[in-house]
């Protein structure tokens, strides 16, 4: 019904109110007060709402009880990350996960869903690894020389739920707490960074994720977890990881007191569509496990210098309690 037609029963036309609807007159009020003022239609200036809480400001659950879409990487509203997993910064402005331009794509997949892979299982073979005392895994705010610096903030160790703690037991390896990071030689929280194809295209990065804690067997805890790697990559098809050949065994300089194979894998990175080759090389002591994946401009390096940059950052971010 038109707003300029009659109302009902022959009545006067009526006037839109708030939102469009109709509304009423203004009419007397009870003992002889003025009439009420009629409420603003449509278009009227309203009131401005409430200034709404800038990026990363703590959210509230909308009604219906469904939770706000987190920032990219971080772990679900109410829900903490899985054990062992890379923290994810939030995305900077300038396109979805340009992280993956400088780290590359097996990182990036690394970095998200690295949470069982060091949750391991095997028998003791026996490790010809000297063992030099207990040893701590940090991530300091810079490494190698201080070329590389760290993304984002020191998130500090992560202690295994109950379950976890007993499937490393099992494999050998206690009282062990989980520690991860990205390191580059660009600073990847700055978007204008992520805009310059000069500064992606001349950046290294290496990702990391490893644990500290007892390890019984170091060749043993080893195996198992690159057999685990790509077991639970291939029940999990959302990784995308296709695993190229067997680790190599490697013994690049200042490893000292260790052993290292690299894994050589294939990935999709979401930032260029283009599939990613890169190694993924793990180390492992009586203290410490835990293995990087390095990478110049966002594509894989060879081998050796994977392995020589792995071994590099393990002596920084290995520490001795």
């Amino acid at each position: 019904m038109s707003y300029n037609q009659p109302g009902p029963y022959g009545g006067q036309p009526q006037q839109p109110g708030p939102y469009g609807q109709p509304g009423q007159p203004g009419q007397p009020g009870p003992y002889g007060q003025q009439p009420q003022a009629p409420q603003p239609g449509y278009g009227y200036p309203q009131q401005a709402p409430p200034a709404q809480p800038g990026y990363g400001y703590p959210q509230q659950a909308p009604p219906g009880g469904q939770p706000p879409t987190p920032p990219y990487g971080q772990p679900p509203y109410g829900q903490q990350p899985p054990y062992g997993t890379v923290p994810m910064p939030p995305e900077p402005s300038g396109g979805k996960k340009r992280t993956g331009l400088i780290i590359g794509g097996v990182a990036v997949v690394a970095a998200i869903a690295v949470g069982a892979y060091l949750v391991l299982a095997g028998s003791s073979s026996g490790s010809d690894v000297a063992d030099d005392g207990p040893h701590k895994l940090t991530t300091p705010a810079k490494v190698i020389d201080g070329q590389y610096q760290r993304m984002g903030k020191d998130q500090g160790p992560q202690d295994p739920s109950s379950g976890d703690t007993k499937d490393l037991a099992t494999s050998g390896i206690t009282n062990a707490k989980s520690v991860g990071g990205i390191y580059s030689t660009v600073d990847l929280s700055d978007p204008e960074t992520l805009k310059d194809p000069a500064a992606i295209a001349g950046s290294k990065a290496i990702t990391f994720s490893g644990l500290y804690g007892k390890v019984k067997d170091p060749e043993a805890a080893l195996d198992a977890a690159l057999a685990n790697i790509k077991k639970d990559s291939a029940k999990d098809s959302s990784t995308k990881v296709e695993f190229v050949g067997a680790a190599q065994s490697v013994s690049p300089p200042g490893l000292d007191g260790a052993i290292m194979k690299c894994q050589q894998a294939k990935a999709p990175n979401a930032a260029t569509g283009k599939t990613d080759t890169q190694y993924m090389c793990m180390w492992a002591d009586y203290s410490t496990l835990g293995f990087g994946v390095v990478a110049e401009g966002g594509q894989g390096v060879d081998l050796n210098e994977s392995a020589k940059v792995t071994a590099a950052l393990r002596k920084d971010i290995r520490v001795k309690i």
